[in-house]
């Protein structure tokens, strides 16, 4: 059923007319055919709930908790609404498992810091039950190319993935923070045990390096590699690199 909400959300990003500040944001980052792999799609507001709705069904909806009831009163009378529960989230993208089953949305704010810190919500929202630590981003688009290189970078974040993968650096998943769980440990041990870690540059991303080391390194080959220091990540740095082929350097 995730698959199919993935499909209606992806039929609105290119048919919906209100989705063009999603469209232009997604054209200003990313390539077309990037947009079509990843399979980017525009969740509606709760005031449009029903185009999605229409395509889904409201069942398959309230399911997945993307949808509930809330009682009003106001000045017009007493009354029950929908909300979405990606309301301020009209980007989303499918998080697949290594065997290409939907296993969860993963949603975008478009609203700028200041905007969220007002309402105090974070950048990115999840579909409830996904639980992030259990899977890798990108691991089924690229493991392939991880098994016939024999070796994986590890970033942070899907755009990250995204931006390497349209550079042709397709050896690459994200673990969506500064951190390894066990679990995803264990998945990416099945496909290498060459790791390069390739995490942001900030603190969390060092203490996430440390950390990533301190717990693995008696089990895998692990190595930090880094971007410029110039640069927060991976995103950024290939967004302005003009390099055919970029490389990162070892230090450690």
């Amino acid at each position: 059923m995730l698959e199919k909400i993935t499909q209606a959300c992806q039929y609105l990003l290119h048919n919906f007319p209100g989705a063009e500040p999603v469209r232009d944001y997604l054209n200003s980052r990313l390539k077309p055919e990037s947009q079509e792999k990843f399979q980017f799609g525009y969740y509606p507001s709760g005031g449009e709930l029903s185009l999605l709705s229409d395509l889904v069904g409201v069942e398959t909806l309230l399911k997945y908790g993307l949808i509930y009831y809330k009682n009003v009163e106001d000045s017009l009378c007493p009354r029950v609404i929908p909300v979405s529960y990606f309301e301020h989230y009209s980007l989303v993208m499918p998080f697949r498992d290594a065997y290409g089953k939907v296993m969860g949305l993963v949603a975008r704010t478009l609203m700028s810091e200041e905007d969220r810190k007002k309402i105090k919500i974070p950048k990115y929202k999840n579909t409830k039950d996904f639980k992030k630590g259990n899977h890798l981003f990108g691991l089924f688009e690229n493991k392939r190319e991880i098994i016939d290189q024999s070796f994986v970078y590890i970033v942070e974040g899907q755009f990250d993935v995204i931006k390497a993968n349209e550079r042709g650096i397709k050896n690459i998943v994200a673990v969506g923070n500064c951190n390894m769980t066990a679990y995803q440990f264990s998945v990416i041990s099945r496909y290498t045990n060459n790791i390069h870690l390739l995490l942001d540059n900030d603190q969390a991303g060092s203490k996430g390096r440390k950390s990533i080391i301190t717990k693995y390194g008696s089990l895998a080959n692990i190595g930090n590699f880094y971007i410029p220091e110039t640069y927060k990540d991976i995103d950024e740095y290939l967004t302005n690199c003009e390099d055919e082929y970029p490389s990162f350097f070892a230090k450690d």
